[in-house]
């Protein structure tokens, strides 16, 4: 009865190493996706990095420009002011008295 426990303990042991073998190739695997991934992973922020730099970068240069054709345009319509001034005087300091009145009659309501 003993050969014949040994005999049967012989398949079973070659079954249990040859399971630890596969979990051991199964954790190689694993390990070799993990290191795959963060690879990956990294190679993903690097590209999501760059990509907010540049969309940061355009939005500086867009708001640049925007800032730039708005001084152009402030001083425009001051120097065309300044001239609406000087040529009428009169009339551009009853506008501005009629302007502060009307300004002085909101702010007194509140």
């Amino acid at each position: 009865m003993s050969t014949m426990s040994t005999t049967n303990r012989a398949p079973e042991e070659r079954n249990v190493k040859a399971s630890i073998a596969e979990v051991k190739q199964d954790a190689a695997a694993i390990r070799e996706d993990l290191r795959h991934l963060k690879k990956d992973a990294a190679q993903l922020s690097s590209h999501a990095t760059e990509q907010a730099i540049d969309a940061v970068k355009h939005t500086a240069e867009s708001a640049t420009d925007l800032a730039r054709q708005s001084a152009r345009s402030a001083k425009r319509y001051h120097g065309a002011m300044c001239e609406q001034v000087s040529a009428h005087p009169t009339a551009a300091v009853l506008l501005a008295l009629g302007a502060g009145v009307i300004a002085g009659r909101i702010m007194a309501r509140r």
